[in-house]
């Protein structure tokens, strides 16, 4: 009876979110490219909601456009509800958007957010403190050496989130470690979910969301559309190799170099 009731509930909850508020709607505005752009009215996500909390709040990181809110609320009930599962979510963007003070280079403009592969066993079974939250960094699923999945650390529920992501139809890419897109390839071979799983170094304790740019949004830049097929062959191998996984390894502890582009000028009066 108790999952009954639950089910409503999630059922309920999951029509309202898909059902935003036509006002926030139509005043949010992307403006620009992922990596060189602002928002416009953006949404805050609220910091606890059905099957996710959010971490490092003190980051003031937690501003997107509506329908990054909507997705983000949607994923966490729809993976909780499916696999138990409470996600711990990081960077969205700040509340007008543009570059964060550190090395983040997307995240400008409401469409990308970051959200740990890690599943906390006390986030499962309440709230964590705001100081809880402040110590929380990804943990990474690779070995040491970057070279393989730790099976330790490793969960079929890493997978089943990742392809759950996939198949809401505004997400345009989720970023993730080569090794750990090549895990889902042995896992999935040949399914088609796979192609917007992009390989990228970096991401091997979460995974990074990307929303297509909104259709009444004129002035978001989209990104080029993804190579043809699921990425599970050539593209992938050249992740793979020794010498690349070297320049990663040497990199990974440095601070990332901060690219300063130059902003879309409606985003002068906005960011500045």
């Amino acid at each position: 009876m108790k999952y009954f009731y639950l089910s409503i509930f999630l059922f309920i909850s999951l029509q309202s979110l898909r059902e935003l508020n036509a006002s926030e709607l139509a005043k949010a505005q992307t403006i620009g490219f992922y990596t060189a752009g602002c928002i416009k009215h953006s949404s805050a996500l609220p910091r606890d909601g059905v099957g996710y909390q959010v971490i490092r709040l003190s980051r003031d990181r937690v501003y997107g456009h509506p329908e990054l809110i909507g997705f983000i609320q949607s994923l966490a009930q729809e993976s909780y509800g499916l696999y138990g599962a409470t996600l711990l979510i990081g960077d969205l963007s700040q509340k007008n958007g543009g570059p964060m003070p550190d090395g983040h280079s997307s995240h400008q403009i409401g469409l990308d957010a970051d959200i740990l592969f890690w599943q906390h066993p006390i986030a499962t079974v309440r709230p964590l403190t705001l100081a809880e939250r402040e110590m929380i960094e990804p943990l990474s699923l690779l070995n040491p050496s970057l070279s393989a999945i730790d099976p330790s650390r490793w969960s079929p529920v890493h997978a089943k989130i990742l392809k759950l992501a996939s198949s809401f139809s505004d997400v345009e890419r989720i970023f993730v470690n080569p090794v750990i897109k090549k895990r889902l390839c042995e896992m999935f071979p040949g399914e088609q979910w796979l192609e917007k799983i992009r390989p990228w170094w970096g991401h091997d304790g979460h995974f990074h969301v990307r929303l297509r740019c909104p259709d009444d949004n004129p002035l978001c830049r989209p990104q080029e559309p993804v190579t043809e097929g699921i990425g599970c062959g050539s593209e992938l191998a050249r992740w793979l190799t020794p010498k690349i996984r070297r320049q990663e390894l040497e990199t990974k502890d440095k601070p990332s170099e901060r690219i300063v582009r130059k902003l879309p000028d409606e985003c002068q009066s906005i960011v500045y």
